[in-house]
């Protein structure tokens, strides 16, 4: 994981999982442009959901937000695009988190959860080979 996917987990932690309720199972972001003369603006998708102890929930949740990345910040922007409102994808199984999250670019984070459930579902949309094209966990690595 490169540095700054790195200051993205580490923003998204400290903003919906203060407390480790929340596991997040995939993270992807892509560049957009807005607006030539601004600031590039990244679309940031994650798949998250419930963990007490050692067990996750089979559900997750999934929201689509945006993130100006600089060389020494990372903010979030455009709020009124995702703050409010229900997210994007909610209660639907595990298994379709991974396929969800690719679905804007390659994930540049995956739980072990999220593979295992995208390995077993086999779901047309997953690669054949998800371990080649997707980063684990870091502190399962």
């Amino acid at each position: 994981m490169i540095e700054r996917q790195s200051q993205l987990l580490l923003l998204l932690e400290k903003t919906f999982s203060p407390e480790g309720e929340i596991h997040f199972l995939a993270i992807a972001e892509k560049e957009i442009q807005i607006h030539e003369k601004e600031r590039p603006v990244h679309q940031v998708r994650v798949a998250l959901t419930f963990q007490e102890g050692d067990t996750v929930n089979p559900y997750y949740d999934g929201t689509n937000l945006f993130v100006i990345i600089d060389e020494d910040s990372i903010e979030f922007t455009l709020e009124k695009e995702w703050a409010d409102g229900p997210p994007a994808i909610e209660g639907s199984p595990i298994e379709f988190a991974l396929g969800w999250v690719s679905e804007l670019a390659e994930p540049f984070y995956v739980s072990l959860e999220a593979l295992a459930a995208a390995k077993t579902n086999n779901h047309p949309r997953y690669s054949n080979n998800l371990e080649g094209n997707s980063l684990q966990e870091e502190s399962e690595q």
